[in-house]
């Protein structure tokens, strides 16, 4: 449903910005560029389960592409690596068990998810006329992001089980664990710890852009990407991942 609206807002101000009699030369319709930026992320928990367990500083990278429907509005798309932490920490009692043995009960379990997604957003971009007459201008964009998983590892901490680095979806035999609500040992009732493969996001963000020569321009903004959807595969488990980036890039 999001989405929907999302798409019905960037479809009518594009109807409205055809009636502008600005216009824009056929080779300077697109803009290529490089982008990088350090993110700050975090978790916000929708069951009563889990709590957020702080924020992390990550980094994100990639490239660039933009169609111009004329001077001031366009539409365009990227392709990011997009690293994201996620930390969370349990609030009641759980049973560890580790290579089929009964480890302990524990109240102080964290998991930490070190996550890294390849992201191809669908932005509208809009940008004022240059500022004064110069090379200053003002932008601002909106849209969505669709996360595809490539990375996913666990550190996990607490007083009777500690794990580093475990893969979440295919975790090795020596780190694999299992997390259970009472004292038994039969592991096809152990909580998931797997993570979604699709991570889709809401996009807002703004900053400025200069004009260094011809058609190149530098550009430095603040982007938030609020995760939609549930980050976790287990139904008790429920959480959104978020993060608000510093962006830096050039545009050629």
């Amino acid at each position: 449903m999001t989405r929907n609206y999302v798409m019905l807002i960037a479809l009518a101000i594009m109807s409205i910005s055809n009636g502008f009699s600005q216009k824009i030369s056929d080779e300077n319709k697109y803009e290529f560029g490089l982008r990088i930026a350090p993110n700050i992320s975090w978790v916000t928990p929708d069951s009563k389960s889990i709590d957020a367990n702080g924020i992390s500083l990550d980094w994100n990278y990639g490239f660039t592409v933009s169609r111009y429907i004329n001077e001031r509005y366009a539409f365009g798309t990227e392709i990011n690596v997009v690293n994201v932490t996620s930390k969370f920490k349990f609030n009641n009692n759980v049973y560890l068990y580790k290579s089929d043995a009964v480890k302990g009960n524990t109240g102080d379990l964290s998991m930490t998810y070190n996550l890294r997604y390849l992201q191809i957003p669908i932005l509208f971009k809009m940008r004022t006329n240059p500022i004064n007459g110069g090379k200053l201008r003002v932008y601002g964009e909106f849209g969505m992001g669709l996360g595809l998983l490539i990375r996913s590892k666990i550190d996990v901490s607490s007083s009777v089980v500690k794990v580093d680095n475990m893969d979440a979806q295919n975790p090795d035999a020596a780190d694999n664990f299992y997390i259970k609500a009472d004292i038994t040992t039969d592991n096809n009732d152990a909580y998931e710890k797997k993570v979604s493969f699709f991570n889709p996001s809401f996009i807002i963000g703004g900053g400025i852009q200069y004009d260094l020569f011809s058609n190149t321009k530098v550009y430095t903004g603040l982007r938030y990407n609020g995760g939609l959807v549930d980050m976790l595969y287990e139904d008790k488990w429920a959480a959104t991942n978020s993060f608000t980036s510093l962006s830096f890039g050039i545009i050629f």
